[in-house]
């Protein structure tokens, strides 16, 4: 018994022995360094419990990191807090300096603008202005892609604004005449451009009478073309449904309800035109395209960037100005600017949406 009892005991010893030899870590191993850490807070260090020689910094120094206490939200575009004190932050990302407006240059989300040189991936652009006023402190905008629905059946999907499957949508209200909307028709539509006529550059105002509009009697079923054709603005519709993104889609500058389908005036505005050089209802007298010039150099560079952006294409654009219970205005964005009328339910021309500021 005495001899088992010896054979236990050294045993348990051996094992005591094979535990306590296992090689321990080095300082180095677990981290610990000789050199300082010149972000490191004076008293921020542990010391390794192997060699004093080794330290390792738990604190690290917010200002030295280049985090400071200043306020960034108006400048700055993504902040980032000092893990060791959040009253200390950094700016990962700056937004470009705010510019004064002017035709060409990048609208952003938090309502300033820079010239499109300038923009390095920082902040959110909505659109391009093409009309300023009062110095550039007021103006129009104009959205950075032609609006789409995923076919002729279907209803604009706010979404996905932007679905390319079917890059056109309908006036709508075919053979319904909006009351409450001047009919320009060919014979005083010449003498209101030269005047300058408010409600034919006041899209905004348009585009709520329209959706105000007393609904016709409509037997078509939803989800049919002739639907989207007779029985619903969809364009107007679809312009104030707009948000330029998801997380805007409540903002008080650029969300939902915010933006408008352009007034002819303001279609052509956003090409180019001369006025008083207009000599027909339709037609090409007086288009400059200039402001398009401009337009479309900053769409395009945006796109090159990585912004989802398209520059106006060379087609026709719907406006909200109407013509008739059968027609409404629009303006074809090529190398002409041909002033147009066609009939509310034709499949096959763009909208892009405005907004003020």
């Amino acid at each position: 018994m005495k001899y088992v009892l010896f054979l236990i005991m050294i045993l348990f010893s051996s094992q005591a022995v094979a535990l306590n030899c296992e090689k321990q870590p080095t300082c180095e191993e677990l981290n610990y360094s000789k050199e300082d850490d010149p972000q490191c807070a004076e008293d921020g260090y542990i010391l390794c419990p192997f060699d004093s020689q080794y330290k390792k910094c738990v604190n690290m120094d917010c200002e030295k990191l280049g985090f400071t206490t200043s306020d960034k939200t108006s400048w700055c575009d993504e902040i980032i807090t000092c893990k060791d004190d959040a009253n200390y932050t950094l700016c990962a990302c700056a937004l470009p300096r705010p510019e004064p407006c002017a035709v060409g240059s990048v609208y952003y989300a938090n309502g300033t603008c820079s010239s499109v040189e300038n923009y390095q991936g920082c902040g959110t652009p909505v659109g391009v202005v093409y009309y300023v006023s009062d110095g550039g402190a007021h103006g129009k905008v104009i959205n950075l892609h032609d609006l789409g629905r995923e076919a002729t059946n279907k209803p604009f999907n706010s979404a996905n604004p932007y679905d390319t499957r079917y890059r056109t949508l309908y006036w709508g209200y075919y053979n319904y005449d909006l009351e409450r909307l001047e009919d320009y028709t060919s014979s005083n539509i010449v003498d209101k451009l030269k005047a300058y006529d408010e409600d034919l550059y006041n899209g905004k105002g348009n585009t709520d009478k329209i959706l105000a509009a007393e609904k016709p009697n409509c037997s078509y079923e939803d989800s049919t073309y002739q639907y989207y054709q007779y029985c619903v603005p969809q364009a107007a519709r679809a312009a104030r449904d707009f948000y330029p993104q998801k997380e805007l889609e409540n903002d008080s500058k650029v969300g939902k309800g915010r933006w408008y389908l352009p007034a002819l005036g303001e279609l052509m505005d956003l090409y180019g035109y001369d006025n008083t050089q207009i000599t027909s209802p339709k037609g090409k007298s007086g288009a400059k395209g200039n402001n398009k010039t401009l337009v479309n150099n900053t769409l395009d560079a945006l796109k090159g960037k990585g912004v989802v952006a398209e520059k106006l294409t060379d087609s026709y654009y719907w406006s909200s100005s109407e013509s008739s219970h059968n027609d409404s205005w629009l303006l074809l964005m090529d190398n002409n600017g041909y002033r147009n009328t066609d009939f509310k339910g034709n499949p096959s021309n763009c909208v892009r949406v405005s907004l003020e500021f």
